[in-house]
């Protein structure tokens, strides 16, 4: 008798991020691995891999990857496709797998950052980095940094506390509102 094999919980899931803008190029990927090779990110955060969250969504493991922090490390630098022989842009795969896990509900540091990096955009024009980072990291992540956001404060390089939006707020508002919604 042979062993069953696990089950994708999502068959076609790769259908999903293939029809996300971004996430068009995922059929030719080749799985070759040139992506993996040149990520600056693989170095230093051993749960990123651009290879291994492809082949995860061929697998058709949807939540994994749709609520994998991990997923959220890429610097988008996009030294992946620079280097992608097949030109399957893995780079702007990673991008439609995060906006699909914005449209899942993903809960999380990176996800809470991306919200409140757009958040501050839409409502001011600019980003205001003190928001930004209590919208993202929350309370309990400022006293997880000690002492240091005081030493920076304390050396002129903190944040300014004032958020007043830009001038041309409308004209901003009208440009993400012809971009659509997200």
């Amino acid at each position: 008798m042979e062993p069953e094999l696990p089950r994708p919980e999502a068959p076609h899931f790769w259908q999903a991020v293939a029809s996300t803008p971004g996430g068009e190029s995922i059929i030719v990927c080749l799985r070759c691995e040139a992506c993996t090779a040149v990520c600056p990110v693989e170095a230093l955060e051993p749960k990123f891999s651009v290879r291994g969250t492809i082949a995860r969504v061929r697998k058709g493991r949807r939540a994994e990857v749709l609520t994998d922090d991990a997923l959220w490390a890429c610097t988008r630098c996009f030294a992946c496709d620079a280097s992608c022989p097949s030109h399957a842009r893995p780079g702007e795969i990673v991008a439609a797998l995060r906006h699909l896990s914005l449209e899942a509900g993903a809960d999380g540091l990176g996800p809470r950052h991306a919200l409140a990096f757009v958040n501050g955009v839409r409502d001011r024009g600019r980003i205001h980095e003190a928001r930004v980072w209590m919208e993202s990291a929350g309370l309990a992540g400022l006293f997880r940094e000690g002492f240091r956001p005081l030493e920076m404060a304390w050396r002129g390089k903190g944040p300014s506390l004032r958020s007043r939006p830009i001038d041309s707020i409308t004209d901003v508002r009208r440009i993400l509102a012809a971009g659509g919604p997200r």
